[in-house]
């Protein structure tokens, strides 16, 4: 028998706290956060990851990776060396496995200074030790990870810059089974990093308060649960 699956979560940042939301099957509209963490004062967090239980957030400064519990101790924490006076253009992110053993991070290590090429870095959740790194042949911003919701294999989306091109984006739906186009899906969003589309057809954006809207669009008709 396979064991069902927990129920997915995600973060928000706003006023300098980590909102966690749990995005169960039957929840549309706003969600409320579930737990909300406070990093280690001076952190300027740049993202985040939360454990389906809502125990632990992993999250990422410009120039370091940390794992906090909910009440605040901190489990370890990974600094990205040499550190990095650069401000702007570089944000590291993080994910969690689908079993939550693992942490994954990109470190756009190129736009940082710390030298020509981006990394790839895999922690132990529960120590912080480093259990693999990969050099990367990119110079990137910043990335977002996809974790397959069966396997949990992990995939990496780079963003390395427009070189100021003008930037537009759409969105289409696509039929797994054949790979072919069933449409255009429109969703409400001012910037194409808005949406995260959760892989169940329904997706979230981010409401007025900061708060995460989920939406979802069956059988052709766009559904919002207020």
């Amino acid at each position: 028998m396979i064991p069902a699956r927990p129920p997915r979560a995600t973060t928000r940042h706003r006023d300098g706290l980590i909102h966690a939301y749990v995005v169960d099957s039957g929840a549309f509209g706003t969600l409320e956060p579930a737990a909300v963490f406070r990093p280690q004062a001076g952190d300027e967090v740049v993202g985040s990851a939360v454990r389906p239980d809502l125990e632990r957030v992993v999250y990422t400064t410009r120039n370091r990776v940390v794992c906090l519990t909910r009440a605040g101790d901190l489990v370890w924490a990974s600094a990205f060396e040499p550190h990095s006076d650069v401000r702007y253009g570089h944000q590291p992110a993080g994910a969690l496995s689908l079993d939550g053993r693992t942490v994954w991070v990109y470190r756009p290590d190129a736009m940082a200074g710390r030298g020509s090429a981006d990394q790839w870095v895999v922690y132990d959740a529960e120590s912080g030790v480093v259990l693999a790194r990969r050099e990367l042949e990119t110079v990137g911003h910043g990335a977002w990870h996809q974790v397959h919701p069966v396997d949990g294999s992990i995939y990496l989306d780079i963003g390395e810059g427009q070189d100021d091109e003008e930037e537009w984006f759409r969105h289409h739906l696509v039929d797994l089974r054949t790979g072919t186009l069933a449409g255009e899906l429109v969703v409400e969003a001012t910037d194409p990093y808005a949406p995260e589309f959760l892989g169940d057809g329904s997706w979230l954006t981010n409401g007025p308060a900061g708060h995460p809207v989920r939406a979802a669009r069956p059988n052709g008709a766009l559904r919002v649960r207020p």
